[in-house]
């Protein structure tokens, strides 16, 4: 931890003074835990930002971290001090003894109080989701900021990317339901949004990665606007490549034969897996809740709309959880509407009135919010 209290109750913050003071002052001074105010000592050091931590076999009752990693400490150090700049009432590892949990930075912003976790190490979901309810219960907004992993610092691009399920909980939404993730990197010092996810399958997604420097960066944070068009194109081309990836793998490595409902379903619907329709493999919105590729769901919707001799369109819920279901997935309202999306995605495609509809233009169109 960067801070402590002194034997006369007055705050310290470790990083604020060179080594040289900080030497004098842990052969004069005593500093206390804030939290069990239980005895700390100063850890100095050459390499490591200096630092608190409890004494050998002292354990602090309200278990606040100890081995906090030196990119932890110099990314709360940099968010403070950023925070600071800009002329909020901010605190640094104040401990909420209603909660009994120490966020990293507390901001407070006209009435409402910010509560900043900058996490480095893994977290379990659970744990995610009691600290987060903690907040929230005590009507303090909760904001995850997780350290941006090394493999992705490309140049700023559209790029596929893998979100692990806990950082999937730290996803926002723009105004138009577009989603985006935001990390942050202490190594350089600056914020990397993953801006208009595309989920793709499992935990893969396309993204268009843009860096600001913390120097350039407001708070509240910049909200990434829609990517335009002639993105979107970049976005579908890679989206389909991956696709057709899947595909070719699916018909190398299937072990079921004729059991295979997808392998099947190309089958008696006479599609080529060299080159699937164009109208099966669409990105829509809620995708996320099924968890399969597109185009082996889409395809083997249009085969069970044969077998029921229904139309798309036609669909009701009843039918729909009944599809969902016999793929043994959770008919979950996220997972029916993300069929109902791409039934009305396809019947505006089909229905066009332009003789070669772009079926690009329309996926577009729909993820965008754009007549929808």
């Amino acid at each position: 931890m960067l801070f402590a209290y002194t034997e006369h109750g007055e705050p310290f913050m470790s990083y604020q003074h060179s080594r040289q003071a900080l030497k004098r002052y842990r052969r004069i001074s005593k500093f206390f835990c804030p939290q069990c105010q239980q005895p700390v000592q100063l850890k100095i050091g050459t390499v490591n930002i200096p630092h608190f931590s409890h004494i050998a076999h002292q354990s602090c009752e309200r278990l606040f971290a100890e081995g906090e990693s030196m990119l932890h400490l110099q990314g709360k150090i940099q968010l403070f001090e950023w925070l600071n700049k800009q002329g909020y009432a901010v605190e640094l590892e104040p401990y909420i003894k209603k909660l009994s949990q120490r966020p990293d930075i507390l901001v407070t912003k006209e009435h409402q109080q910010i509560a900043i976790e900058f996490q480095c190490s893994t977290i379990s979901h659970e744990k995610w989701q009691l600290r987060t309810a903690g907040y929230k219960n005590m009507h303090i907004q909760a904001l995850w900021l997780f350290q941006t992993p090394q493999k992705n610092l490309t140049s700023q691009d559209i790029i596929k990317v893998t979100i692990p399920p806990i950082r999937q909980n730290a996803i926002n939404y723009t105004s138009k339901s577009l989603p985006y993730l935001l990390t942050y990197d202490a190594h350089s010092a600056r914020f990397n949004y993953w801006a208009n996810l595309l989920y793709v399958h499992g935990n893969t997604f396309i993204a268009k990665v843009q860096y600001v420097p913390i120097t350039k960066q407001l708070f509240p944070f910049y909200v990434p606007k829609p990517i335009t068009r002639e993105e979107f194109r970049y976005y579908w081309q890679l989206y389909k490549r991956i696709c057709m990836q899947y595909v070719y793998q699916r018909l190398i490595r299937s072990k079921k034969g004729v059991q295979d409902l997808f392998l099947r379903s190309c089958y008696e619907l006479h599609f080529s897996l060299e080159t699937m329709p164009i109208y099966v493999g669409l990105p829509v919105k809620n995708a996320a809740s099924i968890p399969i590729f597109s185009i082996e769901w889409q395809t083997i919707l249009h085969h069970f709309c044969r077998l029921t001799q229904l139309q798309l369109h036609e669909l009701s819920k009843e039918n729909i959880q009944l599809f969902l279901s016999q793929l043994s997935l959770q008919t979950t309202n996220e997972a029916v509407q993300a069929v109902k999306n791409y039934c009305n995605l396809f019947e505006r495609w089909s229905h066009s009135n332009d003789h070669f509809p772009d079926i690009c233009e329309q996926v577009y169109s729909h993820l965008s919010n754009i007549n929808d």
